[in-house]
């Protein structure tokens, strides 16, 4: 008999069977409330033996009496229960909990990075990377009480050489911002880099007092530290500067930080089948937080069903092609009926200058004399553009990979039409894929598609027809609708994306009840924070009946806004606009990092596309089933914060909408709406994407 599992954990134990030590401090600048309660709770620290304690607000917390305070002093102290109903004290509870596990898994774990990494747990190595299993888990405590934890498996890196290997070794690689990692400690510490220290270990630090040699006397003993060694200035996130030995310290590494032509040994260390993953997940996970004195678990609670869930499996949509050509795959559809709207698309070619001699220019033609018959079988004329002929002869043979390419772009994209289909060799694309998009697109609002001309493009039937996917939707056109309607007539997709400082809205509006997209648009204003503004929202909110009423000439009766991440908007806002016109909405949040894996339990560890597991008005849902070689699913989890439509009929739109992304034969496990507005928002925040563009019925950013 199957069993349906979620990695979440719940307690049987109440919040309010489980007594708190609560302080309520002063706060001499309440602007600054985060750095002095964490300066607070590193004196506290100190003076009492390093128990368990943390800080949210104005407020400590410890399961133990603070005896000792030092010169600081409370306000006010109570020994009771949380109050459920108040998110502070909640918060107290969900950080205290997981503080307490990280004493009570010493010294068999350590933490880095929030993480609990075993020290039995031996680092896999590739390419100068040490790749650590850790145990990645949260707490959540509800407004009814409950203790639920949610619990993954992780992978860390570190780079094999400490600091002082990389600068010995590379000098120029060491800079001051870079962020480094002491990992040597219990809990590992971040930091950013400053400099190299202008005196040696045997001289007085300004800063320390005394010598880095002397300090360590004191410390350890045993060290035996050269004369002469080096020191180096290392900043904490308060701005402080502390004073380290180089090979304490490593260069922080994250999975988005290592270099691309290392990511294929790095998945296939990283990328766990279902089995894989749960047999070495379960057991650790519920040994490690069955470790808390204070709570209780029956094992049995990590059920679906034991957790008060429901579950079901979704079927698959049917989608429509050309000629009423239904299927469920992208590319039997293509196959068989083509796409569904057919006609014309105008196109330039922009060939990388580096390809001129006999044997790549024929395999440049060939490449193109291949998508042009395939276009056409797919329904789509592809009207190639002489408008570039004579500028080919003008350029640099090394143009692409020029330092000023971005200024030698700047008078191209006049000489093109329609979509520029750049075909290039790797290596120009990796230097010059950003100035691409950003004088084109960004710049001159050109929309373009990228080809790295290469035996797996030039050989692989599943690129060819993803480039035409993309031609195809950055021309305006619609490969594919569903066969099948969604309990909605609009669907709006919102994000805020965040990069370097920047914080923007990115909008993807899906028109109708047959997923197919009417417009798009980046919105040029920028966001104070994760929070879309009412201005913001209002825009939205008018643009979106607007393009709808243009497209049907009439109004939707219900919308349905899918938000990536958390909500914090303002629902009584859409409310003022809508309900005067008698139109009705639901507020959807697509989380897509929910710190949770669902699996089903027969001989071995298995997923299922469409699973879904609910309880009153969220759910999380498996929405792909990757090869085992590729790894394990990752659920969504979907909530929903309104009341209007059912929250099945939420669910199944969500799980439709995930086989709609018509610019790939990809399956993708999010939905059409929050994807394309991450990519939108992210696009628009690089530059990318022109803020005014003209493109708004195609998709620029795929």
């Amino acid at each position: 008999m199957n069993q349906y599992y979620l990695t979440e954990w719940r307690a049987l134990t109440k919040a309010t069977e489980v007594t708190l030590h609560l302080y309520t401090v002063p706060l001499k600048d309440p602007s600054s409330r985060n750095t002095q309660g964490g300066k607070l709770i590193f004196h506290l620290n100190k003076l009492n033996n390093f128990q368990p304690m943390v800080f949210f607000d104005q407020y400590i917390a410890s399961f133990e009496e603070i005896k000792q305070w030092g010169d600081e002093t409370f306000l006010q102290y109570e020994a009771r229960p949380i109050s459920p109903s108040r998110n502070v004290e909640r918060t107290l509870l969900e950080r205290l909990l997981k503080k307490q596990l990280e004493r009570l898994a010493y010294p068999n774990y350590m933490m880095n990075r929030g993480k609990f990494r075993s020290k039995q747990a031996h680092p896999k190595s590739t390419s100068g990377l040490l790749i650590y299993p850790a145990l990645d888990l949260n707490v959540n405590v509800s407004e009814t009480a409950e203790i639920v934890f949610g619990f993954d498996l992780t992978h860390q890196f570190e780079y094999r050489k400490n600091l002082l290997q990389q600068i010995k070794r590379d000098p120029k690689s060491v800079s001051a911002g870079m962020r480094v990692i002491d990992s040597t400690q219990p809990k590992s510490y971040e930091y950013e880099f400053v400099e190299v220290a202008p005196y040696r270990a045997n001289e007085v630090s300004p800063i320390m007092k005394c010598s880095i040699i002397d300090y360590f006397a004191k410390k350890d003993p045993k060290r035996v530290i050269a004369p002469d060694a080096l020191v180096v200035h290392v900043k904490d996130r308060n701005n402080q500067i502390l004073i380290y030995l180089p090979e304490q310290l490593k260069q922080s590494c994250s999975f988005d930080t290592i270099p691309t032509h290392q990511l294929g040994a790095v998945n296939r260390i990283i990328k766990l089948s279902p089995d894989e993953r749960m047999s070495k997940l379960m057991p650790e996970a519920l040994a490690l937080i069955g470790r808390l004195p204070m709570l209780q678990f029956k094992r049995q609670d990590v059920r679906a069903a034991r957790l008060g869930y429901s579950i079901q499996t979704l079927p698959s949509p049917r989608l429509q092609f050309g000629k009423g050509k239904t299927t469920s795959y992208a590319k039997t559809g293509l196959n068989q009926g083509g796409v569904f709207e057919a006609g014309e698309a105008t196109v330039s070619f922009f060939v990388d200058p580096k390809l001129r001699d006999r044997q790549k220019l024929g395999q440049v033609l060939e490449f193109i004399k291949r998508l042009q018959t395939t276009s056409e079988r797919f329904g789509v004329t592809l009207n190639v553009s002489n408008k570039p002929k004579g500028l080919s002869q003008k350029l640099s043979p090394d143009l692409l990979q020029t330092e000023d390419v971005l200024y030698q772009l700047k008078s191209i994209p006049q000489h093109f039409e329609g979509v520029v289909v750049v075909i290039a060799e790797e290596a120009s694309l990796q230097h010059s894929y950003q100035a691409i998009k950003r004088q084109f697109g960004g710049k001159q609002d050109v929309v373009t598609q990228c080809v790295e001309l290469h035996d797996r493009v030039l050989n692989s039937e599943d690129t060819l027809y993803n480039i035409l996917l993309g031609i195809y939707v950055k021309a305006g056109l619609q490969t594919w609708i569903l066969g099948e309607p969604l309990h909605s007539d609009c669907f709006v997709g919102l994000d805020v994306s965040h990069e370097n400082g920047k914080h923007a809205a990115g909008i993807i509006q899906i028109i109708g009840k047959d997923g197919a997209m009417i417009k798009q648009k980046a919105l040029s204003t920028s966001e104070a924070g994760e929070k879309i503004s009412s201005e913001t929202m209002r825009e939205i909110v008018y643009d979106t009946l607007h393009a709808f009423e243009e497209q049907y000439g009439h109004a939707p009766k219900h919308i349905t806004f899918h938000r990536d991440g958390f909500g914090r908007e303002d629902l009584t806002l859409i409310d003022s606009i809508l309900s005067p016109r008698e139109i009705q909405f639901d507020y959807v949040e697509i989380l897509k990092n929910v710190n949770r894996r669902m699996a089903i339990h027969e001989e071995g560890w298995k997923t299922s596309q469409g699973l879904s597991y609910t309880k009153e008005r969220t759910g999380y849902l498996l929405t792909t089933i990757p090869h085992v070689r590729v790894g394990m699913a990752k659920p969504l989890k979907v909530v929903q914060q309104t009341t209007t439509l059912p929250f099945e009929a939420i669910l199944t739109d969500v799980y439709r909408l995930s086989f709609m992304h018509v610019h790939s034969l990809l399956k993708t496990r999010l939905p059409i709406t929050t994807h394309y507005a991450d990519l939108s928002s992210t696009f628009h925040n690089r530059g990318l994407l022109n803020a005014n563009t003209e493109h708004e019925e195609a998709l620029p950013f795929v």
